[in-house]
């Protein structure tokens, strides 16, 4: 088998305390042709330290004197400054195994069109803790055991079937793209603040054929700080969902249903999010009226389900501070198996 140069990308931005389990999984990878790029978005824990201490001839850091304001910014950074045939976008605060990059390589190598390959992730705490697998997130959102095998598909099939709807690819870090797929892409979108993995995928997976590794060989941290705990608070977020949607649309031939149904979707995300953005905050108001007048045409009372959602919310705001949250939730999902997520 050959051994193709893997361009490592560790973007970071205050994950201090993550960083040394991050670089040691990468540092030790049994995969040793590797460079390893860097990444520092002018963060304002001790994250800078750390990074410079690291001594290894593979690695170059390059810290920014002004903070870039996207994650996506920093990816498309690292991808300029890498030589590589294949890009791996490790996130600094996840980590994985150490023979990732050796179960994943010779899948890229296998097949010329397939465009990007991804593994099986566990999620975890800030403690290094598994809170679940992320096969069970896909059993409980497509009702499917798709994702309990390897397999390779049409990223045509997997933009009209899954990605018009959803993100089937949690997380970067569990990614090892084609570098001339990603940058004929056009790069992820440094305009979008939450969902740019998301429209990345979508452009890089509609050039070829994408492959699936069911064996867990990464580490998703889900914390405070992540983008998708604060995505519930920002109403960007749909907008560049529509984005996706248009760019899906525009690509292939779509059922003009389909379509409906996963805009649809999206419109349930945002009423349902509403309550929990924050209200004061500058742009609130002009944000949320024009995806009001966005949603609107698809109910016939689309302000009743904005109320019903708030009077919801306050309820199970009350059941958090009496104490009785956790019971109402297995409650509910006692009252209604299947529906909803227990983790």
């Amino acid at each position: 088998m050959s051994n193709p140069l893997v361009s490592i990308i560790v973007p970071n931005y205050n994950h201090a305390p993550f960083l040394k389990k991050r670089i040691d999984s990468v540092l030790n990878q049994t995969y040793r042709n590797t460079e390893i790029i860097l990444l520092d978005d002018c963060s304002t824990d001790h994250s800078l330290d750390i990074l410079k201490k690291i001594d290894d001839e593979r690695v170059r850091l390059y810290p920014n004197r002004v903070n870039s304001g996207s994650p996506f910014t920093q990816w498309n950074k690292g991808v300029s400054l890498a030589s590589g045939k294949y890009l791996w976008i490790a996130e600094s605060d996840d980590f994985c195994a150490l023979d990732f990059l050796e179960k994943l390589v010779p899948i890229l190598e296998s097949n010329d069109k397939i465009t990007l390959a991804f593994c099986q992730s566990y999620l975890i705490d800030e403690n290094d803790n598994i809170k679940n697998s992320f096969a069970e997130n896909y059993r409980f959102l497509y009702q499917t055991n798709r994702w309990e095998n390897d397999f390779i598909d049409s990223g045509k099939s997997e933009c009209i079937d899954y990605l018009l709807k959803n993100n089937t690819i949690p997380n970067a870090s569990a990614v090892l793209f084609r570098k001339e797929a990603y940058e004929k892409s056009g790069g992820a979108p440094g305009n979008f603040k939450l969902n740019g993995d998301w429209m990345l995928y979508a452009k890089v997976i509609s050039q070829g054929k994408f492959a699936f590794l069911a064996e867990h060989l990464n580490y998703f941290r889900v914390h405070s700080n992540t983008q998708r705990h604060k995505a519930r608070r920002a109403s960007h977020a749909f907008p560049e969902m529509l984005e996706i949607q248009s760019f899906i649309t525009k690509t292939f031939a779509v059922d003009p249903e389909k379509v409906r149904d996963a805009k649809r979707q999206v419109s349930e995300w945002w009423v349902g999010g509403l309550p929990h953005q924050g209200w004061l905050r500058k742009g609130f108001l002009r944000e949320n009226i024009k995806l009001y007048r966005e949603f609107a045409p698809m109910y016939a009372a689309l302000w009743l389900r904005i109320i019903w959602h708030f009077t919801y919310a306050i309820g199970w705001y009350f059941l958090y501070i009496t104490g009785l949250l956790t019971v109402a939730k297995k409650i509910r999902s006692a009252l209604f198996p299947g529906k909803y997520f227990e983790h």
